[in-house]
């Protein structure tokens, strides 16, 4: 009896391939989500239905037992394949099997029920689950063929990937061996320049000390002397950023008083402040000035941040010095200058070693570079602002203050 009435309805269907199919593709073609209708394989697509429509009747028809099972898996597996084979994506794919699950049961296998009482119950159980497996099976062969894709894809890509790491572990082998040879040759020239000038800085000083030294003699002694020191300048600034490129920048710690180095490194450049007629604005308003640094190091980066200033402002420019502590370990200089400022493009590279801005180009620009590694070599930090050309510029150096404990002497000794 069970077999009669899904034969029934194996032959119900089959007489309404046509309106079965042509329902099929309208709502195929209406989905927005279903975009492979539009393919130049489509027709094929749907050539191929009928062929599915008739082997699912004769299924119905058939005997229920594995070998029938069987036959409805080949031939729904053949369909999954032929859909990904014409260009169906997987989400595709799924949707319309949710399409044609709706259209079957809900207007035909229901219409049939309706029409065949026998119709009920285990046989149309049985039925529903002959449909469910045939769209089951066209769903999984197509995840199937779309896993294998992705197998291929994710292989493919893992081999670019690898030969990729590959080429950049080799490419950044090379520039740290190009970057390690860079620093030892910079490191060495700039000693082997740096060893001639000991002697003739020596010689001019014992020979200006000469009280009957004639005076035409003694000004080409003193220019001597000069262009020496300014070369020996420029090679100690090689040394100092071969040594913090290298790694090998060494500080002797000990609690100074940064706004007394900071009078001293003024008091350095006070001859160039003079010669430019610059009026310099001193704020020291931070209640803690101690810090553990280097003081010689430290008196560097704050002269290297003045000279700065003084050259890039225009005589009788201003350049203002403060200082404030924003929190109880912490305190700031800025060092701000109404000179001709800063490129909106150079400021992220000012710090750059041989970075120089529009305006006098003595020296090598490391100055900016070292002041950079010395106070982050003290865990500080040091950064610029400029709004723009002729907005002058600021330099900002932040530093860790010494903040005393309970069980510290009250007065801790203070160097530099």
């Amino acid at each position: 009896m069970q077999q009669e009435v899904l034969s029934k309805l194996g032959d119900y269907l089959l007489a309404r391939r046509d309106e079965i199919i042509g329902e099929w593709v309208r709502t195929v073609e209406r989905n927005p989500d279903i975009s492979s209708s539009g393919h130049l394989d489509y027709k094929e697509l749907v050539d191929h239905l009928p062929e599915l429509c008739r082997e699912l009747a004769e299924l119905l028809k058939l005997p229920q037992g594995e070998q029938s099972r069987s036959e409805i898996s080949t031939t729904a597996r053949v369909h999954g394949g032929y859909r990904w084979s014409q260009g169906y994506r997987l989400e595709e794919v799924i949707r319309e099997a949710s399409i044609v699950r709706r259209i079957l049961f809900h207007d035909w296998v229901d219409a049939f029920a309706r029409e065949t009482p026998e119709f009920d119950g285990e046989t149309r159980r049985v039925a529903e689950r002959i449909i469910h497996q045939a769209v089951d099976d066209v769903v999984t062969v197509s995840a199937e063929q779309f896993v294998q894709e992705q197998q291929k894809s994710i292989s493919q890509l893992n081999a670019e990937l690898a030969d990729a790491l590959a080429e950049l572990r080799k490419e950044k082998a090379a520039s740290e061996a190009a970057n390690a040879a860079k620093d030892k040759f910079l490191a060495m020239l700039s000693h082997e320049l740096r060893t001639p000038l000991n002697p003739i800085l020596l010689w001019t000083g014992a020979t200006l000390e000469e009280e009957e030294l004639d005076p035409m003699l003694r000004k080409d002694v003193e220019m001597v002397r000069h262009n020496v020191e300014l070369e020996a300048s420029l090679i100690d600034d090689l040394l100092d950023v071969a040594r913090i490129t290298g790694g090998k920048l060494q500080l002797h710690l000990q609690l100074s008083d940064a706004a007394s180095l900071f009078r001293d490194a003024l008091e350095m450049v006070k001859a160039e402040t003079v010669r430019k007629q610059l009026e310099v604005r001193v704020e020291f308003s931070a209640t803690n000035h101690v810090v553990s640094v280097d003081p010689a190091r430290l008196q560097q980066v704050f002269w290297n941040v003045v000279k700065n200033a003084q050259k890039f402002s225009p005589e009788g420019g201003t350049i203002c010095i403060r200082s404030y502590n924003p929190r109880e370990d912490r305190v700031l200089f800025e060092i701000t200058d109404s000179g001709k400022g800063i490129e909106p493009d150079l400021l992220p590279r000012i710090f750059g070693a041989f970075e120089q801005g529009a305006g006098p180009t003595e020296g090598l620009g490391l100055g900016l570079a070292i002041s950079k590694g010395i106070i982050e070599a003290h865990g500080g930090s040091i950064h610029a602002s400029s709004a723009g050309t002729g907005t002058g510029a600021t330099f900002t150096i932040e530093l860790k203050t010494y903040v005393q404990d309970g069980d510290e002497p009250s007065e801790p000794r203070i160097g530099g």
